[in-house]
C-alpha cells in the first residue's frame, strides 16, 4: 500500500484560502480608513494659543500631595475646622480594628461623617508620591481602609461608607 504525501494546500478550499488573505487585508484596510478620517480639525481661535504658555510654571505636585497628607492624616490637629480626619472605633466589617473617616468637605456640621470617596484616594494620594501608609506615625492608614469593603453576601465590595448599599449612585 502505498502512501501519499498531501499539501496544506491541497487541504484547504478555495474559500478559506480567500479568507486566509482577506480577513488580514479588511483589518489593514480598517485601521488605514480609521487614521485617515480621525484628523485633527484646525479651530483659529485655538490655533492662536500658544502650546506652552509664557510665562509657565509647574505647580509641584508632590509636595502639594506630600502638604495635604500632612493635614490631612493630622489627628491632633487644632484650629477652626480640624481635624479634618477622624478615629472610628466602632467599626462594622472588620471589627478587630478601627478605622478612619476624612470629612467630605470642610466645615461639615456632621464631625463623625467621612466617606470612602475622600479617605481611599488620600491613603493612594500619599503612597504614589512615596509615603508608607502602612506605617505611618505607628498608625496603619491602608488596614484601616478595609472597613469601606462592606462584607454582607449581598455586597461583598467596596463602598462610600461601612454599611451603604450598592446599586445607587446616591
Amino acid at each position: 500500500m502505498k502512501c501519499h504525501k498531501v499539501s496544506a494546500r491541497k487541504i484547504l478550499s478555495f474559500p478559506s484560502r480567500i479568507r486566509i488573505i482577506l480577513y488580514p487585508l479588511s483589518f489593514i484596510l480598517l485601521l488605514f480608513s480609521a487614521a485617515t478620517f480621525a484628523q485633527q480639525i484646525a479651530i483659529p481661535r485655538i490655533e492662536q494659543m500658544p502650546n506652552l504658555p509664557q510665562p509657565y510654571q509647574m505647580r509641584n505636585w508632590k509636595q502639594v500631595a506630600l502638604g495635604f497628607d500632612s493635614l490631612a492624616f493630622k489627628l491632633t490637629a487644632s484650629g477652626q475646622y480640624l481635624p479634618l480626619i477622624f478615629r472610628q472605633i466602632n467599626t462594622v466589617n472588620y471589627p478587630n480594628h478601627d478605622s478612619f473617616g476624612i470629612h467630605s468637605y470642610v466645615g461639615t456640621n456632621s464631625p463623625n461623617s467621612g466617606e470612602a470617596i475622600t479617605g481611599l484616594p488620600a491613603v493612594v494620594g500619599a503612597s504614589l508620591v512615596g509615603i508608607n501608609k502602612k506605617n505611618q506615625n505607628s498608625q496603619n492608614w491602608v488596614l484601616r481602609c478595609e472597613e469601606f469593603f462592606n462584607r454582607r453576601p449581598e455586597e461583598n465590595i467596596y463602598l462610600n461608607g461601612p454599611v451603604a448599599n450598592s446599586g445607587s449612585d446616591w
